[in-house]
């Protein structure tokens, strides 16, 4: 079992998060994936279901409320530290299995993973778990852990689609070892790949029924974007120190350099076997980045394997780095938990307020007040429902409103195909339509009403200081069917 203070860290931990999940406000997506647990389906437009199975799981415990949403991705870093510290024991040993479990606690994108609730929380377990079951492969040898190889990675392919790298990995391990035809002549290894291909069945059957819309909306990224540039590449570095915090960044980077001086060496080393885990999801986000933006958490599923790493380049830094490297060493916790604190603290009395797109925090500050602004604002114009035009008010206000009150995003019809129908007399009476000013489609409005008001802008506030504009306008008379066509 990990260190008793380990332990006691994490359990802190834990609780501080859970009392934070309550008390902080949603993310735009987060109350977007809220409706997936509302209405559990087989797959979703955006990703794989597993994130809207916890989500329903989370708020038959605890309600549907914050902590209710996010209760499944709270609990999730508890199972992360143990699987931490026993994949990290196998390959590595306990010393560093401790210490990259400490790092792990302390690396600020795993602790805010540790509150809200995305797909991310899912595939980071999953690709944690199938890490650890190709762990007591390569230590024990027994062919038996390649069922569990195929169910973990199964789990985490219906979680997000990123989690493919994850099986990428295993095979780079195997062809660059040598072991391929050892493992390849074992019932298990096809065993584990045939569970594997049969937890993605639900997706398949949803995306089949709804002419692949996921596959095209997710998998067409790889194609789409600009030319090649390297300004994308420097926001992802730069977001991946930042989310790591500094210290642990370099750590990591001398961590890469011994596992590569070995693992070139040995390519039956734990070192070869953590590199290829790592390499095609990394070469992954290097492509994208020289065509379009990579999104600070697509990589969250490295990030525990990027604090083993730190945890390596602790113990095997150069003594070149003198009393560098020791600064170093003591520095990258406490700054590491400084990070996270600052976070933290900027969630629940924020430090600085920016509109939401400058700070993702912002996303989750004002909103109690602005649902009631915004509910007085639809009696006041005899309003029967709310209309948007954007998945992120969608959510948000569906959960502010009371709940008789329907909530209905006019197109892009397809993100909720797991929602009972609207009622068809409610759409024919006069609607609020509420949206972000640089969100507002006036287009959208004129081609479903024959009246159009608009009324006024309303702000949403953090501290009396507005951070986002929307406008209001009352839609009535409709021209043909209110909500766009399910596509």
């Amino acid at each position: 079992m990990p260190p008793r203070t380990l332990v006691i860290a994490s359990l802190a931990l834990c609780a501080l998060r859970l009392w934070i999940a309550a008390s902080a406000g949603f993310t735009d997506d987060e109350s977007y994936y809220r409706l997936w647990g509302l209405g559990p389906a087989l797959s979703y437009l955006d990703h794989p279901p597993m994130a809207g199975w916890m989500i329903w799981l989370g708020q038959h415990i605890a309600g549907d409320t914050t902590l209710g949403v996010r209760f499944v991705a709270v609990l999730a870093p508890l199972a992360g530290t143990l699987l931490t510290w026993r994949t990290a024991g196998l390959l590595f040993g306990p010393v560093i299995a401790t210490r990259a479990c400490w790092i792990g606690l302390a690396i600020p994108l795993l602790a805010v993973g540790g509150v809200i609730m995305t797909p991310d929380t899912p595939s980071v377990l999953f690709w944690g778990l199938t890490s650890w079951a190709v762990a007591e492969l390569w230590r024990g040898g027994r062919a038996d852990w390649w069922l569990a190889v195929g169910l973990f990675a199964g789990l985490g392919l219906i979680s997000k689609y990123t989690n493919l790298f994850a099986g990428a990995g295993i095979v780079l391990w195997l062809l660059g070892s040598g072991q391929l035809w050892r493992h390849i002549r074992s019932w298990q290894l096809w065993a584990g790949g045939a569970i594997a291909l049969a937890c993605t069945v639900p997706v398949i059957v949803w995306n089949q029924a709804h002419h692949w819309a996921s596959f095209t909306k997710q998998f067409g990224r790889v194609a789409a974007g600009h030319e090649l540039t390297l300004r994308y590449l420097g926001e992802l570095l730069g977001a991946m120190v930042g989310l790591l915090s500094p210290a642990i960044a370099i750590l990591a980077g001398i961590g890469i350099w011994a596992a590569v001086t070995v693992a070139r060496k040995d390519r039956q080393s734990a070192e070869f076997l953590l590199l290829a885990s790592l390499l095609p999801f990394a070469l992954y986000l290097l492509v994208h980045s020289l065509h379009n933006r990579v999104q600070p958490n697509w990589p969250a599923p490295i990030y525990p394997a990027l604090g083993l790493l730190a945890a390596l380049g602790v113990s095997r830094m150069p003594a070149a780095f003198g009393v560098h490297g020791v600064r170093l060493r003591r520095m990258a916790l406490p700054l590491g938990f400084a990070f996270t604190g600052l976070l933290y603290l900027n969630v629940l009395r924020p430090i600085v307020h920016l509109s939401d797109e400058k700070d993702p925090t912002g996303q989750m500050q004002g909103w109690a007040d602005f649902g009631r602004a915004v509910e007085a604002h639809r009696l006041a114009a005899g309003a029967q429902w709310i209309a948007t035009s954007s998945y992120a008010t969608t959510g948000q206000l569906a959960f502010r409103e009371p709940a008789a009150v329907p909530v209905l995003q006019l197109n892009e019809r397809i993100r909720y195909v797991n929602m009972p129908a609207p009622n068809p007399a409610l759409l024919q009476t006069p609607g609020l339509y509420v949206e972000l000013a640089r969100r507002a489609d006036l287009a959208l409005l004129q081609q479903h009403f024959r009246s159009v008001t608009r009324l006024e802008t309303l702000s949403r506030y953090s501290d009396g200081v507005p951070i986002s504009g929307y406008v209001l306008y009352r839609v009535a008379d409709p021209v043909g069917p209110v909500l766009d066509p399910i596509e």
